[in-house]
């Protein structure tokens, strides 16, 4: 754990990177189920950070007169913060910094099945197209 505590601010910068290589990569090879997936986790991280700049809106407008003023960007930047805190590894379950943390672990899990469905490739068998039926050999009857 304390391995883990110390190398966790670059545990964290290294996820983006390694999302913008890999949709480089699916882009490249043309695997755009792979390139949706990351997309998909991209959005999570999206909404996440509009989730948090409404809270921090929402606390600055229900704050007493002469608190500081919510600024556009400081969500995200706390969130961001929070991710990169080896401490929210630690913090108690179901806090804003234990799900930030487990958001990371979960999306470098994400990054890995992507990866893993990419490399597998097509599946084989049961995905296949089914042939058209063939007309029957007979003759139509007439009237």
């Amino acid at each position: 754990m304390p391995l883990l505590m110390s190398a966790w601010p670059a545990v964290v910068l290294l996820l983006p990177a390694l999302v913008l290589v890999s949709a480089i990569v699916f882009l490249a090879k043309g695997n755009r189920r792979a390139f949706a997936q990351l997309l998909a986790l991209a959005a999570c991280f999206l909404i996440g950070a509009l989730l948090m700049e409404f809270f921090v809106f929402m606390a600055a407008r229900m704050a007493r007169s002469g608190s500081r003023e919510a600024v556009l960007g400081m969500g995200t930047r706390q969130l961001l913060e929070t991710m990169a805190n080896p401490r929210s590894i630690a913090a108690q379950p179901l806090s804003l910094a234990a799900v930030a943390a487990y958001s990371v672990l979960a999306a470098y899990v994400w990054l890995l099945v992507t990866w893993a469905l990419h490399l597998r490739g097509k599946p084989a068998g049961g995905a296949k197209k089914k042939k058209s039926a063939k007309a029957s050999a007979r003759k139509p009857a007439r009237a």
